[in-house]
Order: structure tokens, then sequence, then C-alpha cells
């Protein structure tokens, strides 16, 4: 394999990575707050939808279509959070029916503003140019992480600022409590509806830039259930990641690979059935799964096995 083509394999893996990378922070953030968040994928739908929505109607911009996924990913996100505090519905129940109904209503509004029975392309739409860095611009490999749009590297950002404010933050140790105890946070005097609140309006601004990512940036149109299981693959990858900044991002980056070296397989014409490319990144999801599990459950009885010899 020639060095064009590691290139652009890794070029592909870090656009394709961007959107899962922004919901899998979302959801670490919920977990963090003991908040079990499986909306990711239909929040993002909902982000998605809206950007090009407002982009339809503010004259082809971007920048509000993207100001728009974010901001209806958090009014999507709010109905989330209230269900789970004020009325303490059971949280995966609660996720599945928010995936469900944003499926059914992004379907519904597409025909109902657009007249679109599946896919809805803005008249006009004025698409970001691409950031160049200079020096790695001009060295092989290296120029893979440049020229890539600006929502890219606010994600790379939003990964380092989430790790100074997890670990080097009295808010964030505060985050982290909820996540381990929430009776010892609330006698430490911890707000836990109020902390979960923002754990998942912060959720529902990430998912829905990523939904805005994929329908504004990426591509130029919403086409339904165009979030195609990300939120999904979000998921796998802040638990595979340990729900830490820097591990659900290496996940992210790990399943961001595999998608891309499927396409990348495609296009090159090997004879491989087009199911088994199509599968790749979801079995990579499912392993990396199983593996979560195994190292999991082999922690606790290694702990468990410490404290019986301790007595």
């Amino acid at each position: 394999m020639n060095l064009a083509l590691v290139t652009e394999l890794l070029a592909s893996t870090i656009r394709i990575t961007t959107p899962v990378l922004l919901m899998a922070m979302g959801g670490m953030i919920c977990e963090r707050a003991n908040v079990f968040n499986i909306a990711l994928e239909g929040i993002a739908l909902i982000g998605a939808f809206f950007a090009v929505t407002v982009v339809s109607f503010t004259g082809g911009s971007v920048w509000m279509g993207l100001l728009g996924g974010i901001v209806f990913g958090m009014i999507y996100s709010a109905l989330f959070a209230l269900m789970i505090t004020r009325f303490k519905a059971n949280h995966i129940i609660t996720s599945i029916a928010m995936n469900t109904l944003a499926s059914g209503l992004t379907q519904f509004l597409l025909r109902a503003i657009f007249d679109s029975q599946g896919t809805y392309t803005p008249p006009v739409i004025n698409k970001l140019s691409n950031i160049t860095i200079p020096v790695l611009c001009e060295i092989p490999l290296l120029k893979a992480f440049s020229d890539h749009s600006i929502v890219t590297y606010a994600a790379i950002v939003i990964v380092a600022v989430l790790y100074v404010y997890l670990y080097k933050t009295s808010a964030g140790l505060r985050l982290w409590s909820v996540g381990e105890s929430e009776d010892a946070a609330r006698t430490a005097g911890v707000n836990i509806a109020a902390t979960k609140w923002k754990a998942v309006l912060f959720s529902g601004a990430l998912c829905g830039l990523g939904g805005a990512y994929l329908s504004v940036v990426s591509v130029s149109n919403f086409t339904k259930g165009m979030v195609a299981g990300r939120g999904f693959t979000a998921f796998t990858s802040y638990t595979f990641g340990g729900a830490t900044p820097i591990g659900s991002a290496l996940a992210s980056l790990l399943f961001g690979f595999a998608e891309a070296l499927g396409i990348r397989i495609e296009l090159l014409g090997l004879k491989i059935p087009a199911s088994i490319v199509d599968m790749f990144p979801y079995m990579v999801a499912l392993l990396a799964l199983a593996y979560s599990s195994w190292a999991r459950n082999r922690r606790v009885s290694g702990i468990a096995a410490i404290k019986r010899a301790r007595h």
C-alpha cells in the first residue's frame, strides 16, 4: 500500500470519525452524570434535520445551520432530561422512545415543510471552506490532518477541554461524584437533578452538532435515517473507551478507521462481498463491546478476590 493511499485512508478516517466523536463525547458526559443515554442517534437525527431546515430559511448559511443543529439538539434532549429527572422514567425505555420519535418526527416534518418523501436538498447552501494547516499540508502522511472542516478541529478541541474539565476542575469532580454515587454526592451538597440536566443538555448540543455536520458539512441535504447507526457506534465508543475523553476518542477513531477501510476496499474493487464490507464497522463494534464487557467482569472479579484475600 503506497503512502498516498495510506494518507487518504487516514484523512477519510478523520472525516468519518468527526460526528461519531462528537456524539461519543456527549454520551460520555451523560455517563459521568449517571445518565444512561442511548438516545444519541435520535438527537443527532433531529440536529441533522433542523440544520438543513435553518439553512433553507437563512439563505444558505451553514453557520446558522450548525447553530440550529446545536439548539434543536438541546431542545430535544431537554425532553429526555425532563422524563428521567422529573418523572423518573427508565433511561433505556425513554432513549428507545426518543430514537423512534425522532425518526417519525423528521419524516413527518420533511413532508409537511418541504413536501419531500425521503430527501431534501436546500436550494442554496454556502459550503464552509476546509482549514489548511500550513506546515502539515506539505508533509506526506501528516497532511491527512490538514484540510478538514472547522467542525472536525472543534471536535478535537472539545476532547481536550472535556479532559481538563473532568480531571482538573471542581465542577468536573462534582460530575464524577454523581456518576460514582448519587447518595454521596447529595450528602456533599451536589444538586443531582441540575447536574443531570446540564449533562444531558450539553450532550444534546454535541449530538445536534454531530447531526448538523452530517447534513450540512459532510453532504448538503437531509435524508431520512441519515445518522445510520452512528449514535449507537458512539455509544459503543464511549463504553469501550471507559467513559473517558481520551479513551472514547481513540475508540471513535477505531470505528472511523473500520468504516473508512470498508469504503476503501470497495473503491479498490477487491473481491469481497459488499454485505461483508458494510458489516465490517459493526463487527468491530460488537467485538469492542464484548472485549469491554469481558475486561470489566475480569476487573470486578479481581477486586472481589483481593477483598476475600484480605478477610
